[in-house]
C-alpha cells in the first residue's frame, strides 16, 4: 500500500460575530422608559464586554405596540442593516418585544435565517441557531399573541363601559380646543376660525374656496388646510357640545384594522359634554345643507386620469375639480389649496 501523509487543516482564527440588540416598550411613560434605558445600558454592557462579539449597537422603539411590524421605525431599520450584512447576531429579551404577531415574528426571523443571521431570545433561553428554535419560537409566539389579544380585548370592554357612563376622554382634541384636566377648553384663536368655516358655508361659499381662504389667511401650522378637513370640520358634532364614541371600530384579531362604525357596533353621545363653538341650530342648517348639496351633485364622471398626472413644477399628482359651469377639470393639488404654492393651473378634462 502506498504511504498516506495526513495534511493537516489550516487553523482559521475564530470570527468576530457582530452583535446587536433590540429593544421595545409598548408606552412612553416614564416607567417604561426608564426600563427602555435599563435595557439599552445592559446589551451594551454586555456585548461589549464579550471578546468574542463586537459590538454594532442597539435598536430601540419607544411607544410602539407590538402587534405589528409596519410604523417601528428602529426594528425596520435593524432588518436593512441585516440584509445589508452588517450583523451576525440579534439579541432580544423575549420574544414579544419583537413582535406579539405569530406570522410577523416567524417572517422576521426566517428571513434573518436565510441572510445567516441568529436571533437570541433571554427570556425564553433559546436561539435561532438550535435545530429545535424555530417549533419552540412559534409556541412562544402563539403564547404572546393570545396574549395581546386579551389584553386588546379587556382594554376594550373597559373602553365601551367608560362610554356607556359618559366618562370616556378622547385622546384626539378636535381644531378650536385643548384639553385641560381631561376637559375639552376653548382655544379662542382657533374657536375663532371654527366659527368663520361655519359662518362662510352658511353664507354659500363653497369647501374649497373656505380651504383656498383659510391657506391664505389663518394658515395651519406644520400643514395645509384640504378641502377633506374643512368638509370634516362641517361634520364634526364636537363643535356644537357633543361627544359621539366609537365612530370607528378595531377588528378583535390580527393584524388589527380599524373600520368606519357603520352599524356593526353601538355608537355613545354624550350630549353637552363641553363648551360649544357653534349653536345647535347653526350646526343643523349645515347638515342639512351638505345633505342638500350632496344629493343635488350628478353622478360623477369616471375619472380616467386619476394618478397619471403629475405637476410638472411641483411633482404633486393633479386632482380633479369641478367648475361652476359644470365643466371638469384637472389641476395640481398644491395650486388648488393655495395658489402660491405653485404657478400651474388647471386644464379642463376635454383638453386632455
Amino acid at each position: 500500500m502506498p504511504p498516506v501523509q495526513v495534511i493537516q487543516p489550516i487553523q482559521q482564527q475564530p470570527k468576530r460575530l457582530r452583535v446587536a440588540a433590540y429593544a421595545r416598550v409598548s408606552t412612553k411613560s416614564n416607567e417604561q422608559l426608564h426600563s427602555m434605558s435599563v435595557q439599552t445600558e445592559y446589551y451594551e454592557d454586555l456585548i461589549q464586554k464579550n471578546p468574542n462579539w463586537e459590538f454594532v449597537g442597539v435598536y430601540a422603539d419607544e411607544g410602539i405596540s407590538g402587534t405589528s411590524i409596519k410604523h417601528r421605525a428602529e426594528l425596520n431599520r435593524l432588518m436593512e442593516d441585516c440584509r445589508a450584512g452588517m450583523i451576525d447576531r440579534i439579541l432580544v429579551k423575549s420574544a414579544s418585544r419583537m413582535a406579539r404577531n405569530t406570522v410577523d415574528l416567524l417572517t422576521l426571523v426566517r428571513e434573518l435565517k436565510s441572510i445567516g443571521v441568529t436571533v437570541q431570545f433571554e427570556k425564553e433561553q433559546f436561539d435561532t441557531d438550535s435545530a429545535t428554535g424555530e417549533m419552540m419560537l412559534s409556541m412562544m409566539c402563539a403564547i404572546a399573541q393570545e396574549e395581546s389579544l386579551s389584553i386588546s380585548k379587556n382594554m376594550k370592554w373597559g373602553i365601551r363601559k367608560k362610554m356607556q357612563v359618559g366618562t370616556y376622554v378622547n385622546c384626539a382634541t378636535p381644531f378650536g380646543y385643548r384639553q385641560q384636566d381631561h376637559q375639552l377648553v376653548l382655544e379662542k384663536d382657533e374657536a375663532a376660525v371654527v366659527r368663520l368655516v361655519f359662518e362662510k358655508y352658511l353664507s354659500g361659499v363653497g369647501i374649497a374656496e373656505i380651504a383656498r381662504y383659510l391657506n391664505e389667511n389663518h394658515p395651519k401650522e406644520g400643514g395645509w388646510w384640504y378641502t377633506s378637513a374643512v368638509r370634516f370640520m362641517l361634520h364634526n358634532e364636537a363643535y356644537k357640545g357633543d361627544t359621539l364614541h366609537q365612530k370607528h371600530y378595531t377588528t378583535d384579531t390580527l393584524p388589527f384594522m380599524v373600520y368606519h362604525n357603520e352599524g356593526q357596533f353601538p355608537k355613545y353621545c354624550a350630549y353637552k359634554s363641553h363648551v360649544a363653538i357653534v349653536s345647535d341650530e347653526d350646526f343643523d342648517k349645515v347638515q342639512q345643507l351638505l345633505k342638500t348639496k350632496q344629493m343635488s351633485v350628478p353622478n360623477a364622471a369616471p375619472r380616467v386620469f386619476t394618478k397619471k398626472i403629475y405637476c410638472a413644477e411641483c411633482g404633486t399628482v393633479f386632482a380633479q375639480a369641478s367648475r361652476a359651469n359644470g365643466a371638469v377639470a384637472w389641476g395640481c393639488r398644491n395650486h388648488l389649496n393655495k395658489s402660491s404654492l405653485c404657478p400651474v393651473k388647471s386644464v379642463y378634462e376635454t383638453e386632455l
